[in-house]
């Protein structure tokens, strides 16, 4: 929904006639997604540009009906076509660009506005540089700058978990956000990818700790837990990221968890926790580390302190489970409350 008729003069408000936006993807194999995607952006954004890295699948086809712009290089990827650097494809694909602003979408993704006017109305907030919108993926969710002016410095950063360079003010929104539903049928998991690439990544910079943090969570989902506690160790010791440290508490303490290192799990989860309190992800570990320990009774207190916590709207959060705030806790506290009843019947 375009609103460009429309000029806004105010101290806030520069005019917005000017605020052209342009879509951009890279794809590779995505036609099993990618006309959901377009379906979604396609009455809110004035263009889209494409990068493909040699899709065989009808990919290039389905977005060319959308009057996507596509260039083809198959150099961008590897044989197995795989991308060497995901940074390098962003900025081929953002040199398309002709729109004042850009929003940055992958093909599995789907964008929903809930409010258009008012996502429309904060692109003319002067000295605005970006906007954060919140992507959800499962019971999942983060924020991250999608949506940002086009500006000669922008350029994307990192082989994989890339950042794009933002100077000046940026601001989180629920007018929209993004959707993730993957689709890896046929294609390298996300955990493969970052375990290739974070490798490389480290031998190019072994001081690089986005590399660390991301090898840590590949090999964690890769089902290797003991592998990734010593990344997670050495992010802990060397990140001073709040966000980062507690997301990394958190999942050092879940690998301990797994192999029955419940007081590991334990120690792990009271350092998330002291990083900050109001979070129930580490109350709902503490809890499942006492039931491994065998104390119940301080299990059903965790679980309590979890179920008692508001989920979090706010940016300031690197990961936000949503089942950690009610649903998970409460049901640790029902099958403790059944365990006991059945444990006093015998």
């Amino acid at each position: 929904m375009a609103i460009s008729s429309l000029q806004l003069e105010s101290a806030e408000y520069g005019p917005i006639w000017n605020m052209a936006i342009t879509a951009y993807l890279i794809v590779h194999n995505e036609a099993s997604v990618i006309e959901r995607c377009l379906r979604s952006i396609s009455s809110f954004v004035d263009e889209i540009c494409i990068v493909d890295s040699g899709s065989d699948d009808g990919t290039v086809e389905i977005a060319r009906r959308f009057g996507a712009h596509v260039k083809i290089d198959r150099l961008l990827a590897d044989r197995a076509g795989r991308l060497r650097d995901f940074s390098a494809a962003r900025n081929a694909v953002l040199k398309m660009a002709t729109g004042r602003w850009v929003l940055s979408i992958d093909a599995d993704e789907v964008f929903h506005v809930a409010q258009p006017p008012e996502l429309r109305e904060l692109l003319g907030k002067v000295g605005l540089s970006a906007i954060e919108m919140r992507i959800q993926s499962g019971g999942v969710s983060w924020f991250l700058p999608r949506l940002f002016l086009r500006k000669p410095w922008t350029r994307w950063h990192e082989r994989v978990h890339e950042w794009v360079e933002i100077r000046g003010k940026t601001i989180p929104t629920d007018c929209a956000m993004i959707e993730n539903l993957p689709c890896k049928i046929g294609k390298e998991s996300a955990a493969h990818r970052d375990l290739r690439l974070c490798n490389w990544q480290l031998r190019e910079n072994p001081d690089n700790l986005r590399a660390v943090f991301y090898l840590a969570r590949a090999l964690r989902h890769l089902g290797r837990y003991r592998d990734a506690l010593p990344y997670y160790s050495r992010y802990w010791r060397e990140s001073d990221f709040t966000a980062g440290r507690y997301s990394v508490a958190i999942s050092a303490a879940i690998c301990r968890l797994i192999v029955h290192d419940f007081e590991g799990s334990r120690r792990w989860a009271m350092r998330a926790y002291r990083l900050d309190s109001q979070l129930a992800e580490a109350c709902c570990i503490l809890g499942d580390a006492n039931v491994g320990l065998g104390r119940l009774d301080l299990a059903v207190g965790w679980f309590k302190r979890a179920k008692s916590k508001t989920l979090p709207t706010g940016k300031n959060h690197l990961y936000v489970d949503r089942s950690s705030y009610h649903e998970y806790p409460l049901a640790r506290l029902q099958w403790i409350s059944e365990l006991l009843l059945r444990s006093a019947v015998n």
